[in-house]
């Protein structure tokens, strides 16, 4: 069982996208398809993982995990990380570590495919609208969602599934958190050999979309390589306050956090000889000054 856990996540360091394997989704087929390469873990690898900003973390519906695995999603996030989720998500995780962001508005859908109306980031939705007008496809036991937040950048909405459920009809939306942002969406497929041309166009454009996540993670790189000016001297514990005899901060699968594996950091403020930090996996607490190049 631990050789396996180790060569599972030997494997996540060097992947451009981590996928957390879920029971009614699948995205590790659609990165397939589009050559990105990733690695694929449970959510009881999560809070081991050594997730790091300059990946893409996507969660498969249903977002069920642990609270420490969850923890480690929100840190993953906070130091600049791209989160990725899909339907019932919204309700098990971004609930959870993003309140009052978005929310699960109890009512499910059922599998329809409706027309949809593409806006926002140009990013983030190009080629979408390339095969005429966009479908999307809502899954059967869906959990549709309402924006709380009007920072929250709607992505793509549709006026019919607003009728047919009395709802805002909201089917994407982006939202920043910390240095990092989350990417939502409801329903989940991919398009398959023997589907009918409507089906396929509405896996096209979820395809797309999930292409395009990719795409923009590697344009907000340089911002949030920027913030990580900081260089470690010498490992040093991070403290939970700035004091010699504060608490050491605890990694989310348990034990203590220090810039010993943090090749560079981002220093947030300083007080009385010390420095609070954030390391690329999302770890935050004081250290001493002079332990570290600014």
């Amino acid at each position: 069982m631990l050789l396996a856990l180790l060569l599972a996540l030997s494997h996540v360091e060097s992947a451009e996208v981590v996928i957390v394997a879920g029971s009614a989704d699948h995205m590790e087929h659609v990165m397939q398809r589009a050559g990105v390469k990733f690695a694929l873990i449970t959510p009881d690898q999560l809070p081991s993982t050594p997730l790091r900003w300059q990946q893409i973390l996507m969660v498969n519906c249903t977002g069920q995990m642990s609270p420490e695995a969850r923890e480690r999603v929100r840190r993953f996030v906070n130091a600049g990380g791209m989160l990725y989720t899909t339907d019932h998500a919204v309700h098990y995780l971004l609930e959870a570590i993003f309140p009052g962001k978005v929310r699960f508005n109890q009512k499910s859908s059922a599998e329809q495919i409706f027309p949809m109306q593409v806006k926002g980031d140009r990013g983030l939705v190009a080629k979408i609208n390339d095969h005429g007008e966009p479908r999307w496809q809502l899954a059967g036991g869906g959990m549709l969602f309402d924006v709380l937040d009007p920072s929250v950048e709607i992505l793509m909405r549709s006026r019919e599934v607003a009728a047919r459920y009395q709802t805002s009809g909201v089917l994407g939306v982006r939202f920043r958190h910390g240095d990092g942002q989350v990417v939502h969406v409801t329903g989940h497929f991919f398009t398959q050999p023997g589907q009918t041309r409507e089906v396929a166009a509405a896996g096209r454009a979820f395809e797309q979309l999930s292409e395009n996540v990719v795409r923009e993670k590697q344009v907000d790189m340089p911002r949030v390589e920027r913030l990580y000016s900081a260089e470690a001297l010498k490992p040093a514990p991070m403290l939970a306050e700035p004091k010699d005899a504060a608490a050491p901060v605890t990694a989310p699968s348990g034990g203590t956090v220090s810039t010993a594996t943090a090749k560079k950091v981002r220093v947030l403020r300083s007080e009385g000889g010390y420095v609070e930090i954030r390391d690329d996996q999302g770890n935050q607490g004081w250290v001493p000054a002079q332990s570290l190049q600014q």
